[in-house]
């Protein structure tokens, strides 16, 4: 993903790039200055340092802790030019409990949630998520009522319950501003359960572009609920075994799909976000495509 933003930003003429870099990956090849961590730095005053010397500001960082909450309030404070969601989205979108509670009261079609441990009285299997979660980590299936009872009396708070939909898992990957929402993409996602555990493996990019008018309606409706949403979005879903569309979370923020996106609508996704930006009465490019494009993980 990283690179794949490196990669769009390299393509956008008169961008310098300014980013931190850690050692045990590879090394970044298109970046006017990049600050390799050493053992002895601190990470956040490195952000904070090269935030100070930027105009813009693309943060990617996982909900996880506040992460992503902090930095976006960091360059809130700072006055730099913010391309993602305005930190009240991500405080929002970084709950599930809170996600659901604003979706569900838009009338945006959302799969049932509760804090743990109480649990949903619908369906015959469970998922248990942490609130503030990245994709699948640490997310547990339950199949077994009584099971699921007695884990959720010893996990800490910070929980949320669904009932576990049985369909496709997708998404979809859209830009947003101020309430309104411009789909780029419908995916399929690659996800296995074992053992309770579940496993996000990767996707398709476009994998599911059958569904094109529904997924547009649906984005619509998330950009319209969370209006301080900006840049790019992604939505995962469940499209069920009788094909409605069953919302899990909002991702205020790049998901793995973005790293086959510019492939997917052959069209640079930074000069879309740039654009988005700084043009009042944006409109997608005409002749974007929708190519299939898969994406893999832990190979």
């Amino acid at each position: 993903m990283r690179d794949a933003m490196l990669d769009a930003m390299d393509g956008v003429p008169g961008v310098d790039i300014l980013l931190a870099h850690d050692p045990r990956l590879p090394m970044p090849t298109h970046a006017s200055q990049c600050h390799v961590l050493n053992d002895d730095d601190e990470p956040w005053q490195i952000w904070m340092s090269l935030m100070a010397a930027a105009d813009m500001v693309w943060l990617v960082a996982p909900e996880s802790a506040g992460v992503l909450q902090q930095l976006t309030e960091a360059v809130e404070a700072s006055g730099k030019v913010l391309l993602t969601s305005a930190s009240e989205a991500v405080r929002m979108a970084g709950s599930k409990w809170q996600t659901y509670r604003q979706l569900h009261g838009a009338g945006v079609p959302v799969v049932e949630t509760m804090q743990a441990p109480h649990r949903p009285d619908s369906g015959s299997a469970w998922v248990v998520k942490p609130d503030d979660g990245v994709s699948c980590d640490n997310a547990r299936y339950f199949h077994d009522a009584d099971a699921l009872e007695s884990w959720l009396q010893n996990i800490p708070a910070g929980h949320i319950v669904q009932p576990y939909v049985q369909g496709l898992p997708a998404s979809l990957t859209m830009l947003c501003r101020g309430g309104e929402a411009w789909l780029l993409a419908c995916n399929q996602q690659l996800v296995e359960v074992e053992q309770g555990r579940i496993r996000y493996c990767g996707g398709i990019v476009n994998g599911t572009a059958e569904r094109w008018t529904d997924f547009d309606e649906l984005a619509r409706q998330v950009a319209a609920a969370i209006p301080g949403l900006f840049g790019y979005v992604g939505v995962d879903l469940i499209i069920g075994n009788d094909g409605c569309l069953h919302v899990l979370e909002v991702n205020p923020r790049l998901t793995t799909s973005f790293a086959g996106l510019q492939a997917a609508i052959h069209y640079n996704p930074a000069r879309l976000l740039l654009d988005l930006f700084y043009n009042e009465d944006f409109k997608l490019p005409s002749g974007l495509q929708r190519n299939r494009i898969e994406i893999k993980l832990n190979d």
